[in-house]
């Protein structure tokens, strides 16, 4: 039998705190220095991941204690109230992911921007271009540990850039995140708080998960941005 994904023990991640998207260098490769990158072409192409999801409450919420029959059956119908408000916010988050293509959008978005910064000119057909940018995200999510405390945007994947000719892997690094939603970032106003809760994000309309779909999208993408522009000036000083 599948696990269910709201059951709150489900472990969606692996999680650690960043205050600023982290992007892993101990595992990473730099081959950039191998490769002059004005005037050539480049492509991008980006794995599907599965759809973002929601996780939340504490797996305890919903524990039975032979000894507190009381405290148990309201333990157990708080955990069902979370269980169903977490299931009509997936529904909603579902349809905003219809809308948003998370791994294109960072994909496309890093592309762009990264051809400003670089000198390359985009292409949109992979065997149109000099180099190709894959990006390949493994899941997305939307965590928090309880209904009350505050929500996390949670990433994990890597991205590669290579040579698509002879298949010379040139960049990588892998996506670690878990960042903290709040108003600012979610793109919410300021009314709503400086955290979003469990329970505050299972009040957002599609609208607002679209929006912030969107947004965190936009902060990944230029967060590589940042490391993939750093990266290949550093190769050029043989840093």
């Amino acid at each position: 039998m599948a696990a269910d994904p709201y059951v709150p023990a489900m472990r969606l991640l692996p999680a650690f705190l960043l205050v600023a998207l982290a992007l892993s260098g101990c595992s990473g490769t730099n081959r950039l220095r191998e490769v002059d990158l004005r005037g050539r072409t480049v492509a991008v192409m980006a794995a599907i991941p599965p759809h973002p999801r929601v996780q939340a409450g504490d797996p305890g919420e919903a524990a039975i204690n032979p000894y507190d029959p009381i405290g148990s059956a309201v333990r157990v119908g708080t955990a069902a109230a979370k269980y169903r408000e977490a299931r009509r916010a997936q529904a909603r988050l579902d349809s905003a992911a219809s809308r948003v293509d998370v791994a294109d959008r960072i994909a496309r978005q890093v592309l762009a921007q990264s051809a400003d910064r670089l000198g390359f000119a985009p292409v949109g057909a992979p065997t149109d271009a000099d180099f190709l940018l894959d990006l390949r995200l493994a899941d997305v999510a939307l965590v928090a540990d309880s209904f009350e405390g505050a929500t996390y945007f949670v990433l994990e994947g890597e991205v590669l850039f290579m040579n698509p000719d002879n298949g010379r892997l040139l960049w990588r690094v892998r996506l670690r995140e878990r960042e903290v939603l709040d108003a600012s970032v979610f793109g919410l106003p300021a009314a709503a708080g400086n955290v979003i809760t469990a329970r505050a994000l299972a009040a957002l309309s599609e609208t607002e998960l679209t929006t912030g779909l969107e947004r965190l999208a936009d902060f990944a993408a230029g967060r590589i941005t940042d490391r993939l522009t750093r990266d290949y000036f550093r190769s050029r000083r043989g840093a």
